[in-house]
């Protein structure tokens, strides 16, 4: 017996309308990168974070491994991280080679 421990589709049934309507324009555009949604998507997350600029990747692994690279963590470095995580998190340091 499966006991689902959040009911996803309850909490994006309210929006599932807007989400067609964002995905058809993408799709009829054809711009899946720089186009206008992610620029939009980019200028609304730095406005809600108060930060001058955010920028969209394609997954966490991606943004973990740019975080690392912008402080400068590379080989030698110790990053420590928790043992209960997704294992793209290990992933991402040592792909920095820390």
């Amino acid at each position: 017996m499966k006991i689902d421990l959040i009911d996803v589709k309850a909490q994006y049934a309210p929006l599932v309308p807007e989400f067609r309507e964002a995905f058809e324009r993408v799709l009829a555009s054809g711009r899946f990168i720089f186009g206008p949604e992610v620029q939009a998507f980019e200028e609304e997350a730095a406005a809600y974070l108060g930060v001058p600029h955010a920028i969209g990747v394609a997954n966490g692994t991606d943004a973990l491994v740019l975080s690392l690279e912008a402080m400068g963590i590379g080989a030698g470095d110790e990053v420590i991280c928790p043992s209960f995580t997704f294992y793209a998190t290990a992933e991402a340091i040592a792909r920095a080679g820390a």
